[in-house]
């Protein structure tokens, strides 16, 4: 058993061979640090060149830290290697770099035998020692994940999973289709979704009475969206669908309470999505008890007002406009856009 052990690693992204091999580490050692690493320079180029946003260390750092929160024995550290140059040359620097971060260091674990006389020429002393070379139960790396993340999606660790998640927005007015619509894009995907927080607080907290909602009910419808999206993000199987979001919660503010309310606004975001499916109101009007603003005339009123919310906040090149005036074609072109973006991996609108 040693004292003190290192996991160094960029993690880019952290996958379950990274999981499994600090695990197997951490029953060697009293204390195991996980280093995350990162030369921000050569990353970005990395990201650019895999059609994927830069992955930041401390975002690394995070997924890894949520991963193992539980694990008292084991600690996230962070190694900002940026501005030295890259391995070999570099080697020297980063050594000192990592017996600055842990003087006491016994042991390091890593995944590459070419490693191990870079370590003992610079830091005489530790031991290095190679875990699975041959990647023989999790067959991946950090650059394949990145090359097609969705391929290799089950071997993405959990936390880091809503990063790569695919998001459709399904937005439109009053009785679309889309909270039914929503539901069974889920269901067919068999992955998660974000119904719309709306709904239900004006049945619970409002008995359903419109006449009631506060421009600071907004806020708070607003809030509580968030926190149920994340949430449905991280169920994510490959792709997530969302029922209302930010713009949808001021449309509503406006229509109730004659005036916008300014705080809503950052809330709105609109590289949370890679498309948003907007259902204009073709279909017939159905009346739920809930559901005020019926009428032909009014419908599309408020549509085209919805849909230029979205063009003034940054999201006219993400709408995909959905009219089909029957929810077979609907449906069937909302599954076909979603088969789409997950057999794309080139695509990269939320980027």
């Amino acid at each position: 058993m040693y004292k003190i052990g290192a996991v160094p690693g960029k993690f880019f992204p952290a996958h379950r061979g990274h999981l499994y091999q600090i695990i197997q580490a951490a029953t060697k050692c009293e204390l195991l640090y996980v280093v995350v690493s990162d030369n921000e320079d050569l990353s970005l180029e990395k990201c650019r060149k895999d059609n994927l946003p830069y992955i930041p260390l401390k975002t690394r750092a995070l997924w890894l830290s949520m991963e193992l929160q539980n694990v008292s024995h084991i600690k996230v550290v962070q190694l900002d290697e940026t501005g030295i140059p890259a391995y070999p040359d570099g080697s020297v620097q980063w050594c000192k770099m990592l017996l600055d971060l842990i003087p006491d260091l016994e042991i390091i674990f890593g995944g590459e035998q070419e490693y191990e006389h870079t370590y003992m020429k610079n830091m005489p002393g530790v031991k290095y020692e190679v875990y699975d070379y041959a990647r023989s139960r999790y067959p991946v790396s950090g650059t394949e994940v990145r090359n097609d993340y969705l391929k290799h999606w089950d071997y993405i660790l959990g936390t880091a999973r809503p990063f790569f998640a695919r998001r459709i927005l399904v937005a439109g007015t009053e009785s679309c289709g889309k909270t039914t619509l929503v539901k069974y894009l889920g269901k067919i995907f068999h992955t998660s979704w974000s119904e719309e927080y709306g709904r239900y607080y004006s049945r619970d907290c409002l008995g359903g009475n419109e006449d009631l909602f506060s421009i600071e009910d907004f806020e708070r419808i607003a809030e509580k969206q968030r926190r149920w999206d994340e949430k449905a993000l991280r169920g994510a199987n490959r792709i997530t669908f969302f029922d209302s979001d930010a713009v949808i919660t001021q449309y509503y503010c406006e229509l109730y309470m004659g005036q916008p309310n300014p705080k809503l606004e950052a809330y709105v975001d609109p590289q949370k999505y890679d498309v948003v499916l907007l259902l204009a109101p073709t279909v017939k009007w159905v009346p739920d008890g809930l559901r005020s603003k019926g009428g032909d005339g009014l419908r599309c009123r408020l549509h085209k007002k919805l849909l230029y919310m979205y063009y003034d906040r940054g999201f006219k090149d993400k709408i995909i406009e959905i009219a089909d005036p029957d929810y077979a074609t609907r449906l069937q072109r909302a599954v076909s856009i979603s088969d789409m973006l997950l057999g794309d991996r080139h695509f990269k609108s939320r980027y």
